[in-house]
């Protein structure tokens, strides 16, 4: 059985943090290892929309016809091919489910509900997807299969169960459950049914698996905040730093690189930019984005796609 253990301060700080310039690191070039496609929403244009960065080059598209619903969430099928997302563009003007070519072309909608229905998160070999719906008058994970656009429900938690993510292996289903205190997150296991709480403390919420299926990155929640992770070997620092907002992990694919979102505010005056760290190296920070307007929920394209 697995025994996922807490790696105290993997990175940056995410949740609560005075106004701060960015650092030396921040400001330097990215290095030269760092390549691939990362898919991100921003509101630059007004509504929310999509874009996507060729990290190596810093040259970005939009992707997806542009309208005044919001396009969010995105994210890449495991083969590169698709992209899931939520958006309002249906009639009922509430978050639905959505796939899409990605080049932006054949949208088909997977969802229909007046509830909100966000967070899509491929299952790993692409045939269904899990998001986050308020069907029940509370946020619980459920799954929509692509053929038939079958809904099955997954959780039934006391109070909410949001924001899933699935393990590159398949095997499990992180997300954040709300317990009496705070959201912590939980790990069921998809071929036994089973649910454990894998952290306590202040809250945690947002996880991303790591390639390899044995860690996942988190924000904690806290006076500051920041990014931590869970592990099965056991914990690994790497790298905290209190000065900024951070949030929306997710591991490039070769699981050198941490995407994130940083802001120097957050609610009021909140400024989100992309930013990269490499956990392998010097655990420098890497702005990848700058500019006017809100850009977040960065997801890595898969290799295999390029």
């Amino acid at each position: 059985m697995r025994m996922w253990v807490v790696i105290a301060g993997l990175a940056l700080a995410s949740c609560a943090a005075p106004n701060a310039e960015p650092t030396a690191a921040e400001d330097a070039s990215l290095p030269t290892a760092a390549r691939g496609e990362l898919i991100f929403q921003s509101d630059r244009e007004g509504p929310t929309r999509l874009f996507v960065l060729d990290v190596a080059t810093s040259t970005q598209r939009r992707v997806g016809n542009a309208g005044e619903w919001a396009d969010e969430e995105p994210d890449w099928s495991h083969d590169g091919r698709r992209i899931a997302f939520s958006s309002t563009r249906g009639q009922n003007g509430s978050f639905d489910i959505y796939v899409m070519d990605a080049d932006g072309s054949n949208i088909v909608r997977l969802t229909d509900h007046a509830a909100p229905e966000q967070d899509p998160a491929w299952a790993h070999d692409d045939k269904s997807l899990f998001f986050t719906a308020e069907r029940d008058g509370r946020g619980e994970i459920y799954r929509v299969w692509l053929q038939d656009k079958r809904v099955e429900r997954i959780t039934n938690s006391i109070n909410r169960a949001i924001m899933p993510a699935v393990s590159r292996d398949g095997r499990y289903l992180a997300y954040a459950a709300q317990t009496i205190m705070s959201f912590q997150l939980h790990l069921l296991d998809l071929t036994t049914g089973t649910s454990r709480q894998i952290t306590s403390g202040e809250g945690a919420c947002r996880p991303s698996f790591a390639p390899d299926s044995q860690e996942i990155a988190f924000v904690r929640m806290g006076g500051p905040s920041h990014l931590e992770a869970v592990r099965e070997s056991g914990p690994r620092v790497v790298r905290k730093d209190a000065r900024a907002w951070s949030y929306y992990p997710d591991y490039s694919p070769d699981g050198r690189y941490l995407a994130f979102s940083v802001s120097p505010e957050h609610h009021q005056g909140e400024d989100w930019d992309l930013a990269l760290m490499d956990l392998q190296g010097s655990g420098k920070i890497e702005r990848l984005t700058s500019g006017r307007g809100n850009d977040r929920v960065p997801d890595w394209r898969p290799v295999s796609a390029r």
